[in-house]
């Protein structure tokens, strides 16, 4: 008798683990903020005029309820993709967010960014102040190359207008962080320059900081590959130059996809780091 209850008893523990495990985890990843698109959806979604177009914003609507122009020389951005995402620079930090839009409906939900912080204060202010607006979206419509997004009271939130794609192709890139293959991008070394250049015909030639380079690439959508590079042989004294130069090599032959957000490039390994990130200095 004795031992039949102590084997009800563990069977009774079995079952109520069983019964428990699992109960009260977080999940790893907090939940989408709005539901799946459904194919109706998508379909919609993919007619829209919202894609396939880079939005700058113009002004938006700030916390004291008034439009207030966007800051210069920090463009704020948006694009809108087929598959019910979108994101963009906020000013600062990029965002990304789901979006469902039926007819002139649009609904965007809470956005996610990176978190750096930026001087003067002003940008982080209007960057908060604009994700903030974004969520209240309600309704959008496009006149004149412009686009409103509008709250459910009627008020116009953000105001954006359509700019032209970047290209790979527009200029001399001047590099301002480089992955130095040790988990981390830094800057450059004071008073070094490092470039890229990008020819219609796939080659890719610059200064790597002491030595010039060329090499070749190829694109296909966002995807790049490039090539390793040949270079010419000079010695430079500086310190941390040529540590640099060959950091910088090694970057570009990591280099998956490339993203143009306004004047600046960054090239990403497959795995979503950054291998080098630039600015475009002069117009071809």
């Amino acid at each position: 008798m004795k031992r039949s209850l102590i084997l009800l008893a563990v069977l009774a523990l079995v079952a109520l683990v069983a019964c428990s495990s699992g109960a009260g985890q977080e999940p790893i990843a907090a939940e989408p903020t709005t539901a799946p698109a459904t194919t109706e959806e998508t379909t919609i979604m993919e007619a829209n005029e919202l894609q396939g177009v880079r939005w700058v914003m113009l002004s938006y609507l700030n916390a004291a309820g008034e439009t207030a122009t966007a800051l210069p020389d920090r463009e704020v951005t948006a694009e809108f993709g087929p598959d019910g995402q979108m994101g963009g620079r906020g000013g600062c930090n990029q965002y990304f967010a789901t979006y469902q839009v039926d007819g002139n409906k649009l609904t965007i939900g809470q956005a996610g960014s990176t978190m750096m912080a930026c001087e003067p204060a002003e940008i982080m202010e209007q960057e908060a102040q604009f994700l903030t607006a974004l969520t209240s979206v309600a309704t959008w419509s496009i006149a004149d190359g412009q686009l409103q997004l509008v709250n459910a009271d009627g008020q116009t939130v953000v105001t954006f207008a359509a700019s032209e794609p970047g290209s790979l192709t527009a200029g001399t890139w001047s590099a301002v962080g480089i992955n130095n293959g040790k988990e981390a991008v830094v800057s450059l070394v004071a008073d070094t320059t490092v470039t890229a250049v990008f020819t219609e015909d796939g080659k890719l030639n610059g200064s790597a900081g002491c030595n010039n380079y060329m090499t070749s690439y190829t694109v296909d959508g966002q995807s790049i590959t490039i090539q390793p590079a040949a270079t010419t042989r000079k010695m430079c004294t500086g310190e941390g130059v040529m540590e640099q130069e060959t950091q910088f090599l090694n970057a570009l032959t990591t280099a998956a996809t490339w993203r143009i957000d306004g004047d600046r490039l960054e090239l990403r390994t497959a795995d979503g780091a950054l291998a080098a990130q630039f600015t475009l200095q002069a117009a071809q």
